[in-house]
């Protein structure tokens, strides 16, 4: 018998290939005509029945409550099977082929699958790490780990060895770095240290390498994995990182030496940030973004890695941007602040520009205008479009003083308007980027003042997140428009807002949506289950948007759109977005509960 249904797709392609060609050999194609009983409550299931065509209605006994419908490739019902008896019923609505795997042999391929079996779990996230795994998206560089393969061992010198003889050592053993003890632990120092040292500075070749050594090293652990130490190498500007074991030095990890590991070139895209010295440099690398985005989906990176890598690359070329901009003299007046989801670290593609400026003294806020609009343009060619809103620097309503922002800031969280509340969350998620970023702390206490979260200011700013309905329909299924839904309003908003809600009311300082929920299940306000589901839902939206968003950018550069084509999705990733989409729908009723907004 030729099989109509698609087993290239999980759970089905988890199985090996001898397990599928069984399993083809034993499905059988039953036919039900309109208003057939299927399965009765509280009978035994014959197997797991999968629908090739028609639908299929699943309610209770008597018929009166309708908990959810079946259509092209939805399977149904594995509790039964594994309970051995139905608790509800299941009718087709109309004339309906469906293919039946036996009860039997559904159990004999759980029991010799483990793989198979873990998919039928509750658990979101163990499916969707399954899946990724299983189909080979997980690239091998993210699971690579810092082994003997990849260090180098290190060179030590005293700290009475002269410049001129740690050079020669250098030269001898082929060697950029070398390690420095000295009563006071041990330092580095590299070959550009040497450079700068003796050609721009006070130094001479017999000067003690202890003068010029770094003793705050960046390290990593043995063992852990090559992209956590990419990530540190980004985040700190550096090419090399110290590696520890057990509290002992064990070696060095250079950039050069993760070539052949790493096929991103990710590294390469921040060494030009690094060594951009105009803005038509910087706007090259910027630009090289797009492909790494591309190549980090493609090969399967987790969501959290990407966003955490993107971010850091985001937010390093802005700083470089303002260092190239801004003359010295000025760069300490003044504060650069992005918001959104790129001041929550979320941020994959570029979206609109959302930022906010602080400036230190009133008479240098005319100075820094012109050097602004010079940041706003270079943005720009770096691929930011403009804000629609005017939620930009280059708007006087995003550029204030530090006692301008803490008077704001008072009148939008005594206003309890839905603008006020929506300008709030839009400053709450600001992270500072260039400049003085002292500048930042006082204007982000004027939120976190605890005289401010009173219940009503807190149910005022928990509305915005029941503002949009959550697409799934009565019987729990999603809910399209002309085959589409808006996953930023159905799904990421109705949890990014909440969660940023509640970390308001109980003083949560992180801005990103994954630690606020980390820091409220450790203070016991979410329970670990709701936890590990609004992650799980996150972070499966952000991919699947991810997703589309790059295929319709290759084809016809549409922009950023949020809408996902359910079409286009395979039954596994509709079947995963239904489930993450429940779990928007109970948080928000857990916000009704909390705030009492139950009349909203």
């Amino acid at each position: 018998m030729t099989i109509q249904i698609d087993l290239s797709q999980p759970p089905f392609s988890l199985l090996s290939n001898d397990l599928l060609s069984w399993l083809t050999q034993r499905l059988d194609l039953v036919f039900f005509p309109a208003g057939a009983e299927i399965i009765a409550a509280g009978s035994e299931s014959p197997g797991l029945f999968i629908v090739y065509k028609g639908v299929v209605e699943e309610t209770d006994a008597s018929g009166e409550r309708v908990y959810a419908q079946y259509a092209h490739e939805d399977l149904f019902d594995v509790r039964a099977v594994l309970e051995s008896t139905c608790k509800h019923r299941y009718v087709a609505l109309q004339e309906t082929l469906c293919y039946l795997l036996k009860a039997a042999d559904f159990i004999r391929l759980l029991d010799q699958s483990t793989d198979f079996s873990v998919y039928f779990r509750p658990d979101l996230a163990a499916k969707q790490s399954l899946i990724d795994e299983k189909e080979g998206s997980v690239a091998e560089f993210i699971l690579a780990r810092i082994d003997e393969e990849t260090l180098r061992p290190p060179l030590y010198v005293t700290g009475q060895t002269n410049l001129k003889r740690v050079a020669q050592l250098m030269d001898e053993r082929n060697s950029d770095v070398v390690l420095v003890r000295t009563a006071r632990g041990v330092g580095i120092v590299t070959g550009t240290d040497l450079l700068k040292a003796t050609l721009l500075g006070d130094f001479t070749k017999q000067s003690k390498v202890s003068e010029i050594g770094q003793f705050e090293l960046i390290t990593v652990e043995y063992g852990d994995f090559l992209f956590n130490a990419l990530l540190k190498m980004t985040q700190h500007h550096i090419e090399r990182v110290v590696v520890m074991r057990d509290g002992d030095i064990v070696g060095l990890l250079e950039l050069t030496d993760m070539l052949s590991v790493f096929s991103t070139h990710s590294h390469v895209i921040a060494m030009r940030i690094e060594q951009a010295k105009t803005l038509d440099d910087l706007t090259i690398a910027a630009q090289r973004l797009q492909s790494l985005i591309e190549t980090l989906s493609e090969q399967g990176v987790k969501m959290q890695a990407m966003m955490e890598l993107i971010t850091r690359l985001n937010r390093r070329v802005m700083q470089r941007a303002f260092e190239l901009i801004f003359p010295k003299r000025l760069q300490q007046s003044c504060c650069i602040l992005v918001l959104g989801s790129e001041g929550r670290g979320e941020q994959i593609l570029k979206t609109d520009q959302d930022n906010a400026v602080i400036y230190k003294h009133e008479h240098e806020l005319e100075a820094i205008r012109p050097f602004l609009q010079q940041l706003h343009q270079a943005l720009l060619s770096f691929g930011y479009p403009p804000c629609p809103g005017g939620v930009m620097f280059t708007n006087d309503a995003w550029i204030h003083s530090v006692e301008g922002w803490q008077q704001k800031i008072q009148r939008w969280l005594t206003a309890g308007t839905p603008d006020a509340m929506m300008n709030m969350a839009i400053m709450m998620d600001a992270e500072p980027v260039s400049g003085d970023a002292e500048l930042f702390l006082p204007v982000k206490h004027a939120w976190q003042r605890p005289e401010l979260r009173s219940s009503m200011t807190s149910a005022w700013f928990a509305k915005s997140a029941l503002q949009f309905n959550t697409p799934l329909t009565f019987l729990g299924k999603i809910r399209e428009e002309h085959g589409h839904i808006d996953i930023k309003k159905g799904g990421i908003f109705p949890i990014v807002h909440g969660v940023r809600t509640l970390a308001f009311e109980f003083g949560i300082d992180d801005c990103n949506t994954l630690k606020r929920l980390q820091h409220l299940q450790a203070l016991n306000v979410l329970h670990d289950e709701v936890v590990q589901g609004l992650t799980d839902a996150l972070l499966l939206f952000l991919r699947i948007r991810l997703r589309q968003q790059l295929q319709q950018s290759a084809v016809d550069n549409p922009g950023l759109n949020q809408q996902l084509s359910l079409a286009s999705m395979r039954s596994v990733d509709r079947s995963l977005l239904r489930h993450a989409l429940h779990r928007v729908k109970k948080f928000k009723q857990l916000l009704i509960n909390h705030y009492h907004l139950e009349n909203f």
